[in-house]
């Protein structure tokens, strides 16, 4: 999920210690690659299937500000003993979120405090997302696990951060790249393949990270065991 605000700042805005973490019902919540002077941005790979990212300029400049907000998402949650089960979920979730925009890759979205009240927006704020975002109730479109753990954990980071839990944040529909749903097999003392040797599959796309400084961490201990 992303969640996009309208900030009035000057230029030049320093990189963000914006971080909240919560759990809801021992389920991992929390605040993901957070930009000030934000855009979200498409990122699918897939026709009829919508997936968003967020970024900023180098000079962090633009009017909004975004980041997304993550829920632990295990094993258990998903049917199937395929290998590619989790990649399955994943699909069918960004194909209801293409479809709740209405296609041409417009993002379903809600206004925060309509969000947890499962209240579709008569109205949105304005974002920053080009090919334009749809009020529509993503309870129909997220896992209801993910969804009420949402709707939890914006409550409880209000508490937080004074004005995090707003009517003027929109809630844009769906990031759901943080981590690979696959996990490439690895020898846990040696980090390489199980079967194949020389081979270290490694951070976010060998599925063993989720963001940029946890695969940094991840490939910092897969160079010490290859020194």
């Amino acid at each position: 999920m992303h969640r996009n605000t309208i900030v009035s700042s000057p230029a030049h805005l320093p990189a963000s210690s914006y971080s909240l973490v919560e759990q809801v019902n021992g389920r991992g919540v929390f605040s993901f690659c957070m930009c000030p002077g934000g855009i979200i941005a498409t990122a699918s790979t897939q026709q009829n299937a919508l997936v968003v990212n967020g970024w900023s300029p180098s000079k962090r400049n633009n009017r909004f500000a975004n980041s997304g907000i993550v829920v632990a998402v295990n094993e258990t949650d998903f049917a199937g003993t395929h290998s590619l089960s989790g990649l399955y979920f994943q699909h069918k979730i960004e194909q209801k979120a293409f479809a709740a925009g209405g296609g041409k890759f417009v993002a379903p979205a809600m206004r925060m405090t309509d969000f947890v009240h499962n209240t579709l927006s008569t109205s949105l704020p304005l974002c920053s997302y080009i090919p334009g975002i749809k009020s529509a109730l993503l309870c129909e479109v997220l896992p209801d696990f993910v969804y009420k753990s949402l709707q939890q954990a914006f409550v409880l980071f209000g508490k937080k951060m004074k004005g995090y839990y707003t009517e003027d944040a929109v809630v844009v529909a769906i990031e759901s790249r943080t981590s690979s749903p696959v996990r490439i097999p690895r020898n846990a003392d040696s980090l390489c393949h199980t079967q194949i040797a020389n081979l270290f599959p490694c951070a976010e796309g060998a599925g063993y990270a989720g963001g940029i400084v946890s695969a940094a961490m991840d490939g910092i201990n897969v160079a010490l065991k290859l020194r």
